[in-house]
């Protein structure tokens, strides 16, 4: 079919446009539904035969571990399941002159950071097909990588995208403001600072530096609501300067 189109470029990225519109193989943007079709048309497949092998995850493309399963055994190898359960998938394995059992486990999982399982997660809903999932892909991979070639399965894909924590950042004055405090009360930072702490406005440690905003632009607007009561405030140290000076 791809042969005798005349215009394959056009084609291709027309199709990549019908693919993306249609949703198929979890497409989000254009883009993706085109890199879709230039695959199909180097393997010279279908959209819908590529379907069957390939879906689109969180942006990565992946391959479902029925069609790693079934590459493999179109190349000859084969397989014997020992165990398919919530517990471990194990499968004795032949390929190429090579015979060996192979399979993932829970405390495989564990030791992948995938158990315990989150919530809604495939982990959670059918752990036992995750098993097998991993335990297909993992045997394929070993010996028969050309089946694959590096395309995880969806159930790894999704595995693979960070969790998202959610990060309390702490607000920060604006330089702006800060810069016009400082102008106003800088040559007597100290008087400053015992008026806002006798008034409430810090805590001890704090500084005029670290008034909330809207307080601050307060007193930018309106420096005499802290000068005009700066002479009245007498501190410790300003006393005890004042009877040595005496």
């Amino acid at each position: 079919m791809y042969s005798k189109i005349q215009d394959p470029i056009s084609a291709i990225e027309k199709m990549g446009e019908w693919i993306a519109a249609s949703g198929m193989l979890g497409c989000t943007k254009v883009e993706q539904g085109k890199l879709i079709a230039w695959q199909c048309a180097a393997e010279k497949k279908t959209p819908f035969d590529f379907k069957r092998e390939y879906h689109i995850i969180n942006g990565s493309l992946s391959m479902r571990s029925d069609a790693m399963l079934a590459g493999y055994r179109a190349r000859g190898g084969k397989i014997l399941w020992k165990q398919f359960d919530s517990r471990a998938a194990i499968a004795l394995w032949t390929y190429d002159g090579n015979a060996c059992e192979i399979g993932f486990s829970t405390e495989d999982a564990k030791m992948a950071g995938l158990l315990p399982a989150k919530p809604g997660s495939g982990w959670a809903k059918d752990p036992s097909a995750m098993l097998r999932a991993r335990c297909i892909s993992k045997a394929v991979r070993m010996l028969a990588p050309e089946v694959v070639a590096g395309v995880y399965t969806p159930e790894e894909t999704e595995d693979f995208q960070p969790s998202i924590t959610e990060v309390t950042v702490a607000p920060t004055k604006s330089f702006d403001i800060t810069a016009k405090l400082e102008a106003l009360f800088e040559d007597r930072e100290q008087e400053v600072n015992a008026l806002l702490l006798k008034a409430g406005r810090i805590q001890d440690g704090q500084t005029f530096r670290d008034l909330p905003d809207a307080v601050a632009s307060k007193y930018i607007s309106k420096p005499d609501l802290i000068l005009s009561k700066l002479a009245v405030i007498v501190t410790p140290e300003i006393a005890t300067t004042e009877v040595s000076n005496g």
